[in-house]
């Protein structure tokens, strides 16, 4: 029988809209920024933990990130969060990164083109487990356990994450609502708010660099829809 690490099963959950690159994380220190470069994991996080306490004239994470797991994204937002640091987005922040990282700022400050991607959450009711159907049963059976176990743990967590910073918990999950249904066969990967959206969902203190805030596609393959506030 093949054995399936944790970490193999949680990157099914994570189900992250674009590909992962699987470059090493950078976490540095730039005046009075930290400077977060690359998936969320726990090495970095520690790294970031770490320069923070010897360095505590930083107020602001800029974060450039495609995502990871979701307990490790909280892991981060609750740092943001409990020492009252702002968030910078100037290119992209995916999935745990949008989830959780980007409201947990007291500022969110955004690039003119910067992308805050989502396309699900733990509170998400289906996740893509196809790679699972080559598996023998029992192993199969086994792996949804976990999940199951795995999930209902990080909702919990989620619900009172999202409780703590005051922001409805649904932004992780709005675009997969029914009302947007017309979207699944346009090949979207997942959706954006407008900065409207994002304020009536609880995230608010934002501003952009350089004003309007424009949206540009990451890539050809990488679809997103937008929301707004009127849609919800």
């Amino acid at each position: 029988m093949r054995y399936y690490t944790p970490l193999y099963l949680i990157s099914l959950l994570c189900n992250a809209p674009v590909v992962m690159a699987g470059a090493e994380t950078t976490v540095v220190l730039d005046g009075n920024k930290a400077i977060y470069e690359g998936d969320i994991g726990e090495e970095a996080n520690a790294t970031l933990f770490e320069l923070y306490r010897k360095n505590k004239q930083v107020n602001t994470l800029k974060i450039k990130s495609k995502g990871g797991e979701i307990n490790v994204g909280m892991d981060l937002a609750e740092f943001v969060y409990t020492n009252k640091l702002n968030v910078e987005v100037n290119d992209y922040c995916f999935s745990s990164c949008a989830n959780y990282v980007f409201p947990s700022g007291m500022k969110k400050i955004i690039g003119k083109n910067a992308i805050i991607g989502f396309h699900g959450g733990a509170s998400s009711t289906e996740f893509d487990d196809s790679e699972l159907d080559t598996l023998p049963e029992e192993e199969r059976k086994a792996i949804l356990v976990f999940m199951a176990e795995y999930l209902q743990h990080a909702l919990k967590r989620e619900a009172l994450f999202f409780s703590m910073i005051g922001v409805e918990q649904k932004i992780t999950t709005l675009g997969q609502n029914e009302a947007f249904s017309k979207f699944d066969e346009a090949d979207f990967k997942g959706w954006y708010y407008s900065i409207d959206a994002l304020t009536k969902l609880g995230v608010t203190n934002i501003s952009v660099i350089d004003a309007p805030w424009e949206y540009k596609p990451f890539d050809n393959v990488t679809k997103l829809f937008e929301i707004i506030a009127n849609d919800f």
